[in-house]
């Protein structure tokens, strides 16, 4: 078992992280750590879970759905969900996602907040550990924080998104959670990104993580911009790797709800109650544009060219290509 090491973060990198999270009681940059063996950046608080996520009971019929942060998760979530629940859009559309699928981080990332209000949080690892078999469990932890014989008990789905779409979805994201209050440019957010400064970082090693298992019979891949172009055969894809017979009615049910026009009026996955100015931000949207290309509204030449250098050398040396447009 790949022990778990935490490593404080530099002066130099903390007061980075002060500069653009400036909420006197939240700080995250005051907070944050880096997680060894993956580099993994997150909240001091995890050293408090590590254990009960490197040792989680895992069950030979859950399957997880372990991404990236902003790299498709909800999409796949409510995917994977429907699927397991024989296609069953009024019972999706009636119960809130995060209730049908507990996000197991939240534990980590709400724990600073515990203690007040008007901020409820329900422990998702406690909700976790309560739900009936067959479980759907969501995480953006990389495979390493987990029981290392995870892929051997159980089946994972992941969705990978290209880097440029990733960076940019996910500052927007960070400018909604009033949590996070992320309180800076685009610029700056990239340059951090690019650090390995930013929650959940290193990005490169998540996505080169789940590629190097591309071939494990319980790991099914995903890409965002597959998703985008062709819904239908995506949802036969992950039918057929849980064991799933779909009829082509029920694809099309799918894809008319997985549909990002449709995911963005559902109100048990776009996380409307919760914008109300405290939670998330009143503007914005948290299911924003779902675009594949986005990122040539925001990136300059020079950040372009930085990105490109970064996949020639941590993604194009393992086959992993992806399209941005």
């Amino acid at each position: 078992m790949a022990a778990i090491e935490i490593v404080t973060l530099s002066e130099e990198d903390t007061e980075k992280l002060k500069q653009v999270y400036p909420n006197p009681f939240v700080k995250l940059g005051l907070r944050f750590i880096r997680v060894k063996p993956s580099n993994c950046v997150l909240p001091s608080a995890y050293e408090k879970y590590k254990n009960q996520f490197k040792n989680w009971d895992v069950r030979k019929d859950d399957v997880y759905v372990l991404t990236f942060a902003k790299n498709g998760t909800t999409w796949t979530q409510e995917l994977v969900w429907c699927l397991q629940n024989n296609c069953d859009i009024e019972k999706a559309t009636g119960s809130l996602l995060h209730e049908r699928v507990p996000f197991l981080d939240m534990a980590v990332l709400s724990d600073h907040v515990k203690h007040l209000a008007p901020v409820k949080t329900v422990d998702p690892l406690i909700l976790a550990e309560n739900m009936d078999s067959p479980r759907v469990l969501k995480s953006h932890l990389p495979f390493c924080h987990f029981p290392d014989d995870m892929l051997d008990k159980c089946k994972v789905v992941t969705c990978l998104r290209n880097p440029k779409d990733t960076v940019v979805s996910f500052y927007f994201h960070e400018k909604l959670i009033k949590l996070h209050d992320y309180d800076g440019s685009f610029e700056t957010y990239f340059d951090l990104f690019m650090e390995d400064l930013i929650l959940y970082t290193p990005y490169f090693e998540f996505v080169a993580e789940a590629w190097r298992r591309r071939d494990h019979p319980n790991l099914c891949i995903l890409f965002f911009e597959d998703m985008k172009e062709d819904l239908a055969s995506c949802v036969r894809k992950v039918a057929k790797f849980l064991g799933k017979d779909v009829t082509e009615q029920q694809v099309q049910i799918l894809v008319d709800h997985l549909s990002f026009k449709k995911m963005r009026r559902n109100r048990s996955v776009n996380l409307e109650r919760f914008q109300d100015g405290k939670i998330l931000d009143k503007e914005g949207s948290f299911l924003r544009k779902g675009e594949v290309g986005d990122w040539k509204n925001y990136f300059t030449d020079a950040m372009n060219k930085r990105m490109e250098e970064a996949t020639d050398k941590y993604l194009k040396p393992i086959g992993l290509e992806f399209r941005y447009e």
